[in-house]
């Protein structure tokens, strides 16, 4: 029998305050948190992918950055390592095969993205990053986490 979370638009953040305040999280979103420390990041996004594999949904974390991990491992989660010190082209490109592999109605966290400013040192490739990105996310109906560091 299919999961009945999955049979719905509506994803559930793990958070039934937050929920009940956007209406549930809707197939396609990318979620953009900024803020001035990652716990607080850390924390939605460990309810979020607790949240999503109870209900069935592939949950995917990308591991890029200097900073501790958002995540820790736990059954269900996929945790993906990336270079970005290779490059914008070869790290996007990698982003992009990794969430065509995964398919539809995953739902995916990303480290601080704000650390790709340090390694690519331009704010312009992180917004081409978002450019290529978000569309092909939505497109696939995928839930995505990203967190962004403030100023």
């Amino acid at each position: 029998m299919a999961n009945p979370g999955l049979l719905s638009d509506i994803v559930k953040s793990g958070l039934p305050q937050l929920d009940e305040l956007l209406q549930g999280l809707r197939l396609g979103d990318n979620v953009v948190w900024q803020g001035d420390n990652l716990d607080d990041y850390a924390r939605f996004s460990a309810s979020f992918v607790d949240q999503s594999i109870k209900d069935g949904y592939k949950c995917i974390y990308l591991r890029f950055a200097g900073h501790p991990p958002v995540l820790a491992p736990r059954p269900g989660l996929n945790i993906i390592n990336l270079d970005p010190s290779l490059g914008f082209d070869y790290f996007s490109t990698t982003v992009h095969n990794i969430i065509s592999e995964n398919g539809k109605k995953a739902c995916y966290v990303f480290d601080n993205l704000s650390d790709l400013v340090h390694e690519w040192a331009t704010d312009e490739l992180l917004a081409n990053f978002f450019h290529f990105t978000c569309p092909y996310l939505f497109e696939l109906e995928t839930v995505t986490y990203f967190a962004l560091t403030r100023n």
